[in-house]
């Protein structure tokens, strides 16, 4: 928008340009007619002058009296404004001449003329006048007479026009500013006076009268503003009353609130301090309840292995279901109100998506395997294989979402599908969807099936049971972490339920197998399921197998490297197929299968664990049956619980298993334990009196002899409120009661190996191997298989620095090497590369040194040529 102008600036404007404009316009034009009108008075005096000069030339013309001709011409001379005369005859020779000649060509006068002739020049005027006979005035003249004038004082006069007119125009446009300048300043005394009234009206005070003199607009305009001030003063003054009738409302209301917050506060206090009581009350109930339930259901598990008559078992069996019905409503009321209260911390570690989905599965698979369902785990090709999570509350949610899918699937599968369509290098979004062919949700059924306490209907609710929390968890659990959950359903279609979250990618989890070893090996698969077939084949492809497959037994030709067959119990076409195979085969059996020593296939159940099976191929032959009673012969556990049946169970539990257990009934008699006797293993209750298992773990960690023990929580909680206080304290792993015997033996098959099953000479040292790798031979054997790959590397480095006195590149293999011989059990080599790295320290006898890790090395290379890692460390 264009700024507009001020009233002094346009009264200014309006006063000098009309003047301006006319006093220029009149000025130009008087100053233009008058100089025309000298020019023309000019040129008739010239004309004149020259035509009484030609008459008089005309008498002496025609005597011939040319000595009276040049008197006459400078007679002329004397007329005003001449500057130069010439007498011409007929022939236009020139005869007479006075002045200065004419800068006039005479080749320009016009023959024949009768009229005189004006020729204008820059600086005056050339007329030409003819002479003619006094007697013949028709006939040819006489002869010419040329007069040149000079217009100088035509030009003093132009100036003096000039220099009136501008005299006249300073002086028109000197009066038009000091009219303007007397106007503006009356316009400006009062504008200010008018200014200075509504400033004070706006920021002074309002006891104030404006006046200007005179009965003009701006008196007019103060008086207005008056009546404007003595209305705003009278506003003000009710508004001052309003404001103050406001505040004495507004601090009585004040004294009201503060009434009310004082009793809310003191209600929120004592709302706080009943839910910190109703979940002290949860969590301790909860412990005692599970301690109580552990009793029965690890008690009625060592009844139902002895000898029962059959309503005894039917009972005994009852009072077990009963009891774990009871657990998990116990376990889905505690997780409940610790989402309700905030109180859910998750831990992130590395959890291996595969592993974990197939340990939840291998859980849950007595339930399917009793209505015929068959779980099926499809991993997209992309999805990262190891992530940070927290494994425990990931498994929870999978563990209800796979439970409710076997509770409402009658027949059929449940496909486990994941995928990943949104990942980089740190973080991957991983989508995992559970699919079942069961009763299916309508959409109303859908729009509630996440709410509290709710089930489809009561009909639902009645035939299958349930508190209705486990929906609810599994969505609280994933949107902390998160994510989203979702579901997909149509009625009597089935269900998929499935979420996302955004998981970061571990990059440095340990490899415990090298998938690479199978690549390009041929393999041939039966499997009359599709679903299942395609999820083996995806699991194969992975590892570079090439992979046949057929859904017809008849069709196999086992000729390939690997031979895996996937039977039922109702495939009779499949069984004589094995039985008549004279090769050995890997065979999956949604049953567990014992086989005796002289069948020569491996067994393994369904659903598979990817590392069972690649061991199974990767070994090429049968696993030998393994003896429970003999398995963990000469291990030697502490047992550590303040309630003694606990420790009965745990005690039955393990000696069925072959050990020989140790108990401590509280923290300190643990400690002293520790201080006098190395244990393989040691479970530890979390809550004791005096001294809990965090604080006698760390005294444990604190003593030289269980320093490296491997430490089992066990606690009647679910799950550990801070997982990373445990793993502070040196604890491994944690286990919620009750605990199962079969737990038992995954965690002892995983944290314990027989020390003497396998001589190994002298450069190798298995049980060190084992205890570096906290017993866990598969880590042990891939790590001792990384020093040994790199070794010829290294001694050539160490040859080659050794020839070229290269300290520096000594220093570094050595170095590496030393690193490498941390993590392995090779006390020979380990020990030869402190010396070197001694001598280097001390720049002597470096050359012995380094001959010493070369002979150590070679050792080690001879004792690998000899030895398979897989077998030496296979339980």
């Amino acid at each position: 928008m264009p700024r507009r102008l001020g009233i002094r600036k346009l009264i200014l404007i309006m006063g000098l340009l009309p003047v301006l404009t006319l006093s220029l316009g009149l000025s130009t034009y008087l100053m233009y007619s008058q100089i025309q009108e000298l020019r023309n008075m000019m040129t008739a005096r010239a004309k004149t002058s020259i035509e009484h000069l030609a008459i008089i030339a005309e008498h002496m013309l025609v005597s011939d009296h040319g000595e009276s001709l040049q008197q006459i011409a400078t007679a002329a001379l004397e007329e005003q404004a001449v500057r130069a005369v010439g007498i011409y005859n007929a022939k236009l020779q020139r005869i007479a001449q006075a002045g200065p000649r004419s800068n006039l060509p005479d080749e320009q006068i016009v023959q024949g003329s009768a009229t005189a002739q004006l020729y204008f020049e820059k600086d005056g005027l050339f007329i030409l006048q003819p002479i003619f006979s006094p007697t013949e005035h028709d006939a040819a003249p006489l002869g010419w007479v040329g007069m040149q004038f000079n217009w100088q004082q035509l030009e003093i006069q132009q100036y003096q026009t000039l220099l009136i007119g501008t005299v006249f125009l300073i002086c028109s446009i000197i009066i038009c500013i000091l009219l303007c300048s007397y106007i503006n300043q009356l316009l400006t005394k009062d504008l200010n006076t008018l200014r200075q009234t509504v400033r004070r009206m706006a920021t002074g005070p309002k006891n104030f009268h404006a006046h200007i003199p005179g009965n003009d607009e701006f008196s007019e305009i103060a008086e207005e503003l008056n009546l404007l001030n003595n209305a705003q003063q009278n506003e003000l003054q009710e508004l001052q009353r309003n404001i103050e009738q406001s505040n004495t409302d507004l601090r009585e209301t004040l004294e009201t609130v503060e009434v009310q917050n004082i009793e809310l506060d003191l209600a929120r206090r004592e709302a706080v301090n009943a839910s910190r009581i109703k979940s002290e009350f949860l969590a301790n109930t909860s412990h005692e309840i599970r301690t109580q339930l552990n009793g029965i259901i690890g008690f009625s598990n060592i009844l139902l292995k002895s000898e029962l008559e059959i309503r005894q078992r039917e009972a005994i069996e009852t009072i077990n279901s009963s009891a774990n019905s009871l657990l998990t409503i116990i376990n889905d009321i505690l997780d409940f109100s610790k989402l309700e209260a905030g109180k859910l911390v998750l831990d992130s570690a590395p959890v291996n998506l595969r592993e974990l989905i197939e340990d939840t599965l291998q859980i849950l698979a007595p339930g399917a395997t009793d209505k015929s369902l068959e779980l099926i785990l499809t991993i997209q090709q992309g999805c990262p294989k190891t992530v940070l999570a927290d494994a425990l509350r990931l498994k929870q949610i999978l563990t209800n979402l796979i439970n409710n899918a076997i509770k409402f699937t009658q027949a059929g599968h449940i496909l486990i599908n994941v995928l990943s369509s949104d990942h980089n290098e740190q973080h991957a979004a991983v989508t995992i969807q559970v699919s079942d062919t069961g009763i299916g949700l309508s959409k109303e059924q859908q729009k509630k099936i996440f709410k509290d306490f709710a089930q489809a209907d009561a009909s639902i609710t009645r035939q299958y049971g349930g508190t209705g929390l486990g929906l609810v968890i599994v969505k609280g659990l994933i949107e902390q972490m998160g994510g989203e959950i979702g579901i997909e359903s149509e009625l009597g279609q089935g269900t998929t339920f499935w979420f996302t979250i955004n998981f970061p990618i571990a990059h440095n989890a340990i490899k415990l197998r090298d998938f690479t070893t199978l690549k390009n090996k041929s393999l041939e698969l039966y499997d009359p399921s599709p679903l299942h077939a395609n999820s083996l084949k995806m699991l194969f492809n992975s590892w570079g197998l090439v992979v046949r497959h057929y859904n017809n037994i008849d069709h196999v030709q086992a000729d390939a490297d690997y031979l895996v067959i996937c039977v039922n119990n109702h495939d009779e076409r499949a069984g004589n197929f094995i039985t008549r195979l004279n090769s050995s085969a890997i065979i999956l059996s949604p049953f567990t299968h014992d086989p005796d020593e002289s069948d020569q296939h491996y067994y393994l159940s369904k659903p598979i664990s990817h590392i069972k099976l690649f061991d199974a191929l990767n070994r090429g032959v049968k696993a030998a049956p393994r003896s429970k009673a003999s398995s963990y012969s000469n291990i030697s556990i502490l047992a550590v619980d303040d309630n003694p049946s606990n420790l009965h169970i745990l005690d039955r539990f393990l000696s069925d298993l072959g050990v020989t257990t140790t108990s401590a009934k509280d923290g300190s008699e643990a400690v002293g334990q520790c201080t006098k006797q190395r244990f393989d293993l040691i479970f530890m209750d979390i809550q004791m009196p005096k001294m809990d298992g965090i604080e006698t773990s760390r005294r444990i960690r604190a003593n030289g002899l269980n320093r490296e023990t491997p430490i089992i929580a066990l606690s009647a909680y679910l799950s550990p409120e801070n997982p990373l206080q445990l793993r502070e304290a040196g604890i491994n792993d944690y286990l919620s009661k009750p605990v199962t015997e079969h737990q038992l033996d995954e965690l002892l098959h995983n944290y314990l190996v027989e020390p003497n099953q396998i001589e190994v000479p002298r450069p190798v040292d298995i049980s060190q191997c084992l205890k570096l790798s906290k017993g866990r031979p598969a880590l042990a054997a891939e790590m001792l298989g990384m020093l040994l790959e790199c070794l010829l590397n290294s001694k050539n480095e160490l040859i080659a620095a050794q020839q070229h006195n290269d300290l520096s590149s000594l220093t570094e293999v050595n170095h590496s090497l030393k690193g490498a011989c941390c993590y392995t059990g090779t006390p020979i080599l380990h020990w030869r590369v402190i010396e070197l790295e001694k001598a280097l320290e001390n720049n002597e006898e470096i050359n012995n040194a380094v001959v010493s890790v070369i002979a150590a090395i070679d050792e080690l290379l001879q004792w690998q040529g000899e030895h398979e890692l897989s077998v030496v460390f296979e339980s």
